[in-house]
């Protein structure tokens, strides 16, 4: 089963920094343009957007922990409301999306175990149960629900130049979630190639190394897919099938 209702999130681009944002007068969510279409995809109609309110929400980083405004848009012509959130957090997730990115780096790609792993993250968290949480997600949303749908995609934009990713992160094991963390770590490589396919076109393209998962949620978006690269198997909203 699909998780129905999607998307009730819209990521957006934001200019300011974390800090920045959590600071401002008012909620930046406010500044951006409303959507030209609902969403929804059994909607869809064009022009009918509106502010909606908005809610507070907090987001840590391991040091410091803010609390932050989210700006809340509804389609006048279904009633779907969506939130506008900004793309340094994570549906769901308390901790800013770098964090997250960080975990994945160093265990897929530093082989780093959990003791050596916790060492490198900053301040006082995230805690040992909640990056082994994080890198379950991982695997289940990139390893199994979105893999198939990245590769094909970026086979699709050119076939004669793309090269399937064959380098296995160091350190994993041989247990189902050892694979699907290897199927997320190919994704990663996907996602690498279809940033440079973008940038190719999109000169004015840049990302910092840190906002790398921020780039993979705008694409699912695009695609009309969940804006989620983390899924955790156990919750009952979590799909069952790949996309």
């Amino acid at each position: 089963m699909r998780a129905k209702g999607f998307p009730t999130i819209i990521i957006i681009h934001v200019r300011q920094t974390l800090a920045e944002y959590a600071r401002a007068r008012g909620c930046p969510g406010r500044d951006q343009a409303l959507p030209a279409s609902c969403p929804q995809p059994d909607c869809q109609v064009g022009g009918r957007m509106v502010y909606w309110g908005r809610y507070t929400r907090t987001a840590l980083t391991g040091v410091m922990i803010y609390v932050l405004l989210i700006q809340r848009v509804r389609c006048q012509a279904c009633g779907h409301t969506q939130a506008l959130l900004p793309d340094f957090l994570h549906p769901h997730r308390r901790y800013v999306l770098s964090v997250m990115q960080q975990v994945v780096t160093l265990y897929l790609w530093g082989g780093l175990g959990f003791g050596q792993l916790l060492k490198r993250l900053p301040g006082d968290g995230p805690a040992g149960e909640t990056v082994r949480e994080w890198l379950t997600a991982f695997g289940y949303g990139a390893g199994y629900l979105l893999w198939g749908r990245l590769q094909r995609f970026v086979a699709g934009l050119a076939p004669l130049t793309t090269t399937a990713p064959t380098e296995r992160p160091p350190a994993l094991g041989r247990s189902r979630q050892a694979d699907l963390l290897a199927r997320g770590a190919q994704l990663w490589q996907w996602g690498e190639q279809l940033y440079a396919h973008s940038k190719a076109v999109r000169v004015q393209l840049a990302y910092q190394a840190g906002l790398f998962f921020p780039f993979v949620l705008h694409w699912l978006q695009q695609q009309g897919l969940p804006p989620r690269l983390f899924w955790s198997p156990r919750l009952k909203g979590t799909p069952r099938v790949p996309y």
